[in-house]
Parts: structure tokens; sequence; C-alpha cells
């Protein structure tokens, strides 16, 4: 591949709903010898074997976290892989697309997420966004964690913090109630 490709931030975008997650996370990478921009110019075969090879590391990845919602393991998986490049040959995106089921109830959920322990190698932030009606009371991330409104959750991760082990999100909901603002 010649020069290396790094990984230099990383977005997860968590939209939950009765039933299901739906997630969209991107990865954004210095890439100086332009691998990817030559892959994408050139297409066909080669691009499709690293987009499936990406998709197979990314749910391999994924299959080796425990994921429960209220007790119940569920299982992300990726629906979609796409590369693109941010207006530069040197600044490659890598997209994955998926869901996962949502087994919510009304009151109190909880959200678990068990992985390897590790320390952060570039900076990320994940974003939850959760029904309306539901109200994030609790929770336990690496990073800065902010609720700029009862649901949503902001994570932010900086380089060289340690995360993993068990993170979780606990809120209460209430079905077509709206927010705690909203309900007055």
């Amino acid at each position: 591949m010649g020069e290396e490709v790094v990984p230099v931030y990383a977005q997860g975008f968590y939209v939950v709903s009765p039933g299901v997650v739906n997630m969209v996370i991107i990865f954004d990478f210095m890439d100086r010898g332009q691998h990817y921009a030559k892959l994408l110019r050139r297409g066909g075969e080669e691009l499709e074997r690293e987009i499936s090879t990406l998709w197979e590391n990314m749910q391999r990845f994924i299959d080796e976290e425990i994921v429960r919602i209220n007790g119940q393991r569920v299982r992300p998986v990726i629906h979609d892989v796409y590369i693109a490049l941010r207006g530069s040959p040197t600044r490659p995106y890598i997209t994955f697309i998926g869901s996962f089921p949502a087994p919510l109830r009304e009151g109190e959920n909880l959200y678990e997420n068990y992985y390897e322990e590790e320390t952060a190698e570039y900076d990320y932030e994940a974003v939850w966004v959760l029904p309306e009606g539901a109200e994030v009371f609790e929770w336990h991330f690496g990073g800065e964690v902010e609720t700029p409104e009862p649901n949503i959750l902001r994570v932010a991760v900086t380089k060289g913090i340690h995360v993993g082990g068990r993170e979780y999100i606990k809120f209460r909901w209430r079905p077509g109630g709206g927010t705690a603002e909203q309900r007055g």
C-alpha cells in the first residue's frame, strides 16, 4: 500500500426508534500515498474487494462486542459500506451503515456495550438520539459526555483516553410523551 493510511477521526450516529437502532459510523483517514483516491479512480473488482474486506472486518469487530438492551443481547449488522474523499485525495473517509434490534419498553431502559478496554488512538465522537419521550438520566463512557437535549447524548473522546469495558446509557421512555420540557 506504500505510505500508511492512518485513522485521524471517527463519528458514530445512533438513532434509536422503537424496535431498531440505526447507526452510521464514519472514519476519517490521512492517506498521504493516496491509496484510496487511486482505488476509487480505478474502481472495478479491486475496489469491490476492498469494500468487501472493510465490511467483513467491521462486522467481525462489532461481533466481538456484547451489546444488550434491557438485558437482551442484540447483534449489530452492517448493511452498507462506502469510501469517498473529503475534498482531497489524501483525506478519504469510510462510512458504515448498520442497525440492531431495540427492544424498548415504557419506563426505564438500559443500553449496554461490553468491549475490550483500550486507549483511543484518535479522537472520536458518538451521538445518540433517543426516541421522542425519552430522557437520559445516567451513563458511563470514557471521554466527555453531554446531554444537550433530554433525549440526546453526545460522547467526545480524545486520543489517549482509556475506553471500553462496560459502557451504558440509562433512560426513561414514555411513548408519545415528548421530552420533559415539552410535557411542561
